[in-house]
């Protein structure tokens, strides 16, 4: 079975959480500007727990009060838009680009109104957004711009490592994204909000820690190929096999009205985890090279099917290719004949949000981030991906979408 995704990473890149209780001192004295900086063109940088929290210290830095609009992707992550409403703010739902999945500059500047303070511009799937023409109409509005980089590291716009065309931009290193660190965040922010900032002091007990963080490596440890057809994929074959309630306990739900951001309940950024994105970031060029090579090894086999459409996810740059993503007609169909034969695809990871119940107060017709929602299938696309596995994945991909398949 191949997995949708694959952390691929070595040996070495457990010695340093395995070695962090003996040399703690040692990679205390690594700076994660020293690991970023170059990349992202000297801009400060500050470690957080998880992305989110770099989101949410930026809203708290910036000084957006109750009532202050937000523009934001319709196609995304609930739990993003439901951090916006839990600080009191508007979010404006914006429709997506159907070709890149990310933010329409030309549906930003039909809602912008007198009250919008910050435009919010993710980089979905790691297509990189026209973020040069959202910054400019930003700053013909006074607005903020802030980046959701979540999975873009190695994604680049006008020739460089997105991040740095606004005020702000947040990163994640869970166990799905190109850099994994067992959990980790990072706030980049330019040099007059970097001059205010002052970072808080994050507390969580050290059992809760522990906990956090060693769920995740062994998470990341299981999710190898190797492991994961022994582990992860039978775990996934029962809980489809389970009654609805089992699997809505074991996978929750991705529309949770009740979810709320709580600072304290993840663990800390440790000195380990800059010395393991050091690692992983020496070969990145490499690994986002192998997974453009997938990407069109695939995209080559589904051309001309005629209930497929392709995404141009390097209209406004270069794609990392981290989330491979192409449209069906039926996504959760698609996925099945794939699981039959040996491939893990993902339908539907996200949704649009505009249409969730409970954003009903902001509901928008946002039809690109409906459709989006409705057909994008995620295929595999990592670069531990052996050559035989990804012919496998290219012929079984054609053959599941083509429509004598239904």
């Amino acid at each position: 079975m191949i997995p949708t995704h694959a952390p691929c990473l070595r040996r070495r890149d457990y010695l340093p959480y395995v070695a962090a209780p003996v040399v703690s001192r040692r990679y205390r004295e690594i700076r994660l500007e020293d690991v970023w900086g170059s990349r992202l063109g000297g801009r400060a940088v500050f470690p957080t727990p998880t992305g989110r929290h770099a989101l949410w210290r930026f809203l708290e830095l910036a000084g957006l009060r109750p009532g202050d609009e937000v523009l934001v992707a319709a196609y995304n992550f609930y739990a993003v838009v439901r951090l916006l409403v839990q600080k009191g703010l508007v979010p404006v739902f914006v429709d997506v680009e159907p070709d890149t999945l990310c933010i329409d500059p030309d549906d930003v500047r039909r809602k912008i109104t007198g009250r919008s303070r910050m435009v919010l511009a993710t980089h979905m799937f790691g297509h990189p957004a026209d973020a040069s023409r959202i910054a400019a109409l930003c700053s013909e509005s006074g607005l903020l711009l802030f980046e959701d980089c979540a999975h873009a590291v190695g994604t680049a716009h006008a020739g460089r490592q997105v991040g740095q065309a606004g005020d702000g931009a947040l990163f994640s290193f869970g166990v799905q994204k190109i850099v994994n660190s067992f959990g980790g965040g990072m706030l980049v922010l330019a040099e007059d909000l970097a001059m205010r900032y002052r970072p808080p002091v994050h507390s969580v007990s050290r059992p809760a820690a522990f906990a956090d963080t060693f769920s995740r490596a062994l998470v990341s440890l299981l999710m190898s190929p190797p492991l994961y057809r022994l582990t992860l994929d039978r775990a996934i074959q029962l809980r489809e096999s389970a009654p609805l309630r089992v699997q809505r306990v074991v996978n929750p739900s991705r529309d949770n009205p009740g979810y709320r951001f709580v600072p304290g309940s993840r663990a800390p950024f440790r000195p380990f985890m800059a010395r393991m994105h050091a690692l992983q970031l020496a070969r990145l060029e490499a690994g986002v090279a192998r997974r453009r090579e997938i990407v069109r090894t695939v995209k080559s086999r589904l051309k001309g099917l005629p209930e497929v459409a392709l995404l141009d996810e390097d209209r406004h740059g270069r794609s990392n290719g981290a989330y491979f993503g192409v449209y069906v007609a039926d996504p959760h169909g698609v996925a099945a004949r794939l699981a039959a034969r040996g491939v893990r695809a993902a339908p539907q990871e996200f949704t649009d949000c505009s249409q969730l119940g409970q954003f009903a107060d902001f509901a928008a017709r946002c039809p690109h981030s409906s459709h989006a929602a409705a057909h994008v299938l995620r295929l595999p696309s990592y670069p531990c991906l052996a050559d035989e596995d990804v012919e496998h994945l290219a012929s079984s991909a054609a053959a599941c979408m083509e429509p004598r398949a239904r």
